[in-house]
């Protein structure tokens, strides 16, 4: 009686695995259904947001463009004073931040491309190709409204102002002519925003110049992974395309453009003024949103990287261990 209780309960004991490990392996073919269709809804995601991305980013760019354009077809006149030229400065201001917020994220792009080995390198190295793309558009802008502000002329400072004649004797006056004024305004505004721009340019040089031999260094010490060896190549690039780029634009703001600005009145001056602090702020609101974006998008693709790394990893299991799998193959 004992021994066939015993064999009767081993035999349960049998059935019972037999049933479990027929749950379990049911269970992981569900979650593997689930996952794909989980990883289709982030990937939905992830196109959604970076067509976003692409939107606002055209659409800034096209404001940005048109501004820029704006102002370097205008200057000051007698009446406008310095209202133009102060406009023109407030518009490189705002465009040398925006550089340095490219700056930021680009420098934590590298960061996470050489300490994350879960990163997907080639995404991140695309994400810097476009960011390289859009600091290059700004600091051409930066580099034409340098330019388009006028420089000194040779304008004689006095004017006459009629004559008059005392105890026989003609005298004529003279006074400051209102064009050597403007001149001057002109010229001081001038070399102050070209003087900026030409420090800032050899300071860039400079730099570029000390990380392009950094990076030969680390290239030839044959110490860097794959990922690194493909990121320095690509900076390597990017920075000697850099410095013969910033050299050329060190000599064209050396002077004034040739082309011909048209004189804003003062009326217009005080109407562009309006217009600019109105775009500014729908620039600053739009470039916001979506470096927000990008953040979103780049925390989406780690969403999607991890999913298909999971998904790659259960597909295997039930490969490995799956008999319907293996009578498939």
């Amino acid at each position: 009686m004992k021994t066939t209780a015993i064999i009767c309960l081993l035999a349960a004991s049998f059935a019972f695995g037999q049933e479990a490990e027929t749950i379990d392996l049911e269970a992981r073919r569900q979650s593997v259904v689930t996952l794909k269709q989980h990883l289709a809804m982030r990937e939905e995601r992830l196109a959604e947001v970076a067509a976003e991305i692409r939107e606002r980013g055209e659409a800034t760019d096209k404001k940005i463009g048109r501004i820029v354009d704006m102002l370097t077809g205008l200057k000051d006149s007698q009446s406008s004073k310095r209202r133009v030229s102060e406009v023109k400065g407030q518009a490189i201001a705002g465009l040398k931040k925006m550089l340095e917020v490219y700056k930021r994220e680009r420098n934590a792009i590298v960061a996470k491309i050489r300490s994350d080995e879960s990163a997907s390198a080639k995404a991140l190295l695309q994400d810097l190709q476009k960011i390289d793309q859009l600091a290059e558009k700004r600091v051409g802008q930066v580099v034409e409204l340098v330019k388009s502000m006028p420089g000194g002329e040779d304008i004689a400072k006095y004017e006459q102002d009629g004559s008059y004649e005392y105890n026989g004797v003609a005298y004529e006056n003279s006074r400051i002519s209102e064009e050597w004024r403007q001149n001057r305004r002109d010229r001081v505004e001038s070399e102050k925003e070209r003087g900026e721009a030409q420090e800032a340019l050899k300071t860039a040089i400079a730099d570029l110049e000390r990380r392009h031999g950094a990076l030969q260094t680390q290239l030839a010490g044959g110490k860097l992974n794959q990922t690194e060896k493909e990121l320095f190549e690509q900076e390597l690039g990017h920075v000697s395309m850099l410095i013969d780029v910033r050299k050329t634009q060190l000599l064209s703001v050396a002077a004034p453009s040739a082309s011909g600005e048209t004189a804003a009145s003062k009326g217009e001056a005080d109407d562009l003024k309006r217009l600019f602090q109105d775009a500014r702020r729908d620039i600053a609101e739009d470039f916001g949103k979506t470096v927000r974006l990008y953040h979103a998008a780049a925390a989406e693709r780690e969403k999607v990287e991890e999913a298909k790394a999971n998904l790659a990893a259960r597909e295997k299991w039930l490969q490995e261990n799956d008999p319907e799998a293996k009578k498939s193959e």
